[in-house]
């Protein structure tokens, strides 16, 4: 028996390899039709995709083989690596190589060999796609070339998966890196837009207009901004599949009066009218992601007002049945062309001739995705300089049994003002935020700003909240919830983030977490957490 040459190029082939990441892997479909496939063309009872390692051939696909791997030492394979064509052998037992080789004399009883070499596009051998018979055998020109083919077929596949983990590396690493320009973004975000609402709202002083005028430019602007950082991290989610849909019941009637003041609000702006239109009984109410709705309705709405000109009107109608709710909005502003109606909808695009136009371009094709994961439909109509409209259809599931004395006001205090609440914030001026926020609503609050303090603090005091962070120093706000819990299961933890990506993060239940509140949070939002978790 002849043991094969080790390749002068072994490091790299090896190299090369291992950057697959295929080895000692469970079987695949796709492996394992080629290797049928090649048993069948080449009538052999055996067919193999075997690696060749360092010290041992091992299979990744197998037909009418028990075995899950050989030492290379006589492994037929380690030798086929050496050429870039065939390797045949059609009869072991006149060959000086092979005739006293273990898997000749013994099991398999292999008499008949023949190995396609399985090359990287980088030119190395990694191992082979084989035919093997226990009788003397010749493969024909035909079944040559198909061995050959498939063995193409077998790198490929490899390569396949290869890209895909690439991708998913990427797509971690681009999620890791928006998770923290999220965070780093927002952060600065929330003192800015909340204090400009909080010192807008406050009137107990009187501010001379001029820096009236001032304070809106900056909460505006402030606004502005972080709509747009929400809309690429939206886009982000949507990419890479984390997008997450959060159905709850609401009431149809409050729901939709409460659109149309925020549309009345912003069309006010542009002196626009807004007709709006919405068929609902009473007392209905329906099951959706309410946040995800009102972004695709308030999207068509903006979109509107920003193309139309002043003092024009806009139709908004509501109509909601017990299978479907369908949103129409209509504008009489300066259209679309034919030729650019199929492009509205895609990325950074805005085809409407409109230079002074603000906008990332991202606003409708974010609006078209969250219609598509509500398993809806949109289309558009328009004509140059006639206006467009939008119409969105959902299905939905309504009932009629909704009571009026149900429907709680966002804004209803039911908490204890007096209930002691935890902030553990570690940006100085999202401290003093928190704490005005909190003042506005009738609470006073304690604050920490590491993990460390906040578990030594909880270790001697009791609170009924806390609200946390999750991008901390030292221990993040996982752990920390983690530890914190661990040493008090009734403990109830609510984090308040300015990273939207923690929102599905299976680890907030996981570490303690029992709900998630994002950055800049409005009073709303506290009140209804300090309602659910703080009741009087």
């Amino acid at each position: 028996m002849k043991v094969a040459d080790i390749p002068s190029n072994e490091k790299y082939r090896l190299e090369a390899l291992y950057r697959y990441e295929v080895l000692d892997t469970d079987m695949e479909k796709v492996f394992d039709e080629l290797t049928e496939l090649a048993s069948e063309i080449c009538d052999t009872p055996i067919a193999l995709i075997s690696l060749i390692d360092a010290d041992r051939q091992w299979f990744k696909s197998k037909v009418g083989l028990s075995a899950d791997e050989t030492h290379r030492d006589i492994a037929f394979c380690a030798h086929a690596i050496h050429q870039e064509e065939v390797f045949e052998v059609s009869d072991t037992f006149l060959d000086e190589r092979f005739k006293d080789n273990p898997l000749v004399t013994e099991s398999p009883n292999i008499r008949s060999y023949a190995g396609a070499p399985l090359i990287t596009p980088e030119g190395f051998a990694i191992g082979t796609l084989c035919a093997i018979n226990d009788k003397p055998k010749k493969l024909n020109a035909h079944q040559i070339k198909a061995l050959e083919t498939l063995g193409k077929q077998v790198i490929t596949q490899l390569q396949l998966r290869l890209k895909i983990k690439e991708v998913e590396s990427a797509n971690e690493r681009k999620t890791d890196f928006l998770s923290n320009l999220s965070h780093e973004l927002r952060t600065p975000l929330n003192a800015i837009v909340s204090f400009s609402k909080l010192m807008i709202d406050d009137k107990t002083f009187d501010l001379p207009d001029k820096q009236k005028q001032y304070l809106k430019h900056l909460d505006y602007s402030g606004r502005r901004l972080l709509s747009l950082v929400n809309s690429v991290l939206d886009l982000n989610k949507i990419e890479s599949g984390n997008f997450t849909l959060e159905y709850t019941s609401i009431h149809a009637k409050t729901f939709f009066e409460s659109i149309h003041s925020i549309t009345k609000a912003l069309a006010a702006k542009k002196s626009l009218v807004v007709n709006f239109s919405c068929e609902t009984n009473e007392n209905e109410y329906f099951q959706t992601d309410e946040t995800r709705l009102s972004q695709i309705i308030l999207n068509l709405v903006s979109n509107a007002i920003k193309f139309s000109p002043n003092e024009q009107t806009i139709d908004i109608k509501i109509k909601l049945s017990s299978a479907n709710l369908i949103v129409a909005v209509r504008d009489e502003g300066i259209g679309i062309a034919k030729k650019d109606l199929h492009l509205i909808f895609e990325k950074f695009q805005q085809v409407r001739p409109n230079e002074n136009q603000e906008g990332s371009g991202l606003g409708l094709m974010i609006t078209k995705s969250l219609v598509e994961h509500m398993h809806g439909s949109i289309k558009l109509s328009s004509k140059l300089g006639q206006g467009s409209l939008f119409k969105v259809k959902l299905p939905v599931c309504t009932e009629n049994t909704f009571q009026q004395t149900d429907i709680p006001s966002q804004t209803q205090h039911t908490f204890n003002p007096n209930a002691k609440i935890l902030v553990v914030e570690d940006n100085l001026i999202n401290q003093e935020v928190a704490k005005a926020m909190f003042h506005t609503i009738g609470i006073s609050i304690s604050v920490c700003g590491s993990g460390e303090d906040a578990i030594k603090k909880l270790k001697s005091d009791y609170f009924d909240l806390i609200f946390m962070d999750l991008h901390l120093p030292g221990i993040d706000g996982f752990e920390t919830s983690k530890k914190i819990t661990s040493m008090d299961p009734n403990q109830k933890v609510v984090a308040l983030t300015a990273d939207v990506f923690s929102k599905a993060d299976s680890k907030l239940a996981r570490n303690g977490i029992q709900a998630y509140i994002s950055k800049p949070a409005s009073e709303s939002d506290l009140i209804s957490v300090l309602n659910k978790y703080c009741p009087n």
